[in-house]
């Protein structure tokens, strides 16, 4: 079965592939830009294949930093043995953080849609919040239901007052001055 890993390497291994073929057809020196009524111009000269070999490198510098390591402890959940731990994540805190982790998942974003690409590999939502939907508004008030089974609307929380500009601060004493003559 292949892992995540694995995955990701092919991936890079492909967009490097393709980076070298465009260098090559063209040669040192070519300055890589769309024609100047294309609309994707600017696109095709950010994404040239130079930039998409020096994101192919960091790209290999993340996967080698957070290599599986083998069997974890995590200290945060009754020393709960982690089967596969990340080389990286947690090693400073001594908690075993499950491999693939998040970074990794993170990293494979990118070819969501590749046919390789397995659903196990998305990442999960992080106790800190990162990777959370944003909340949306809803346009009508919450409601509570009584006693009685009758819906009524709950009023909203009261504004907060605005926050009053702090006082400016009053400017130092002067220090004395020193005399020229005195020591």
């Amino acid at each position: 079965m292949e892992t995540l890993r694995d995955f990701l390497l092919e991936r890079i291994q492909e967009e490097e592939t393709l980076a070298q073929a465009a260098i090559d057809a063209h040669g040192i020196g070519h300055v890589w830009r769309g024609a100047e009524d294309d609309a994707d111009g600017e696109h095709f000269a950010r994404w040239n294949p130079w930039r998409v070999l020096a994101s192919c490198v960091s790209k290999r510098l993340i996967i080698a930093a957070h290599r599986d390591i083998g069997v974890g402890v995590d200290g945060r959940a009754d020393d709960e043995i982690k089967e596969q731990a990340c080389s990286t994540c947690g090693q400073y805190d001594q908690y075993a953080i499950a491999w693939p982790c998040y970074t990794l998942r993170v990293l494979a974003l990118d070819w969501a849609d590749h046919p390789s690409y397995r659903r196990e590999w998305r990442p999960q939502r992080l106790s800190s919040g990162v990777g959370r939907a944003p909340a949306t508004s809803t346009s009508t008030p919450p409601s509570t239901t009584t006693s009685t089974g009758t819906s009524t609307p709950t009023a909203p929380p009261p504004a907060a007052a605005p926050a009053q500009a702090p006082a400016p601060a009053a400017a130092p004493p002067a220090l004395p001055r020193r005399e020229s003559g005195a020591a």
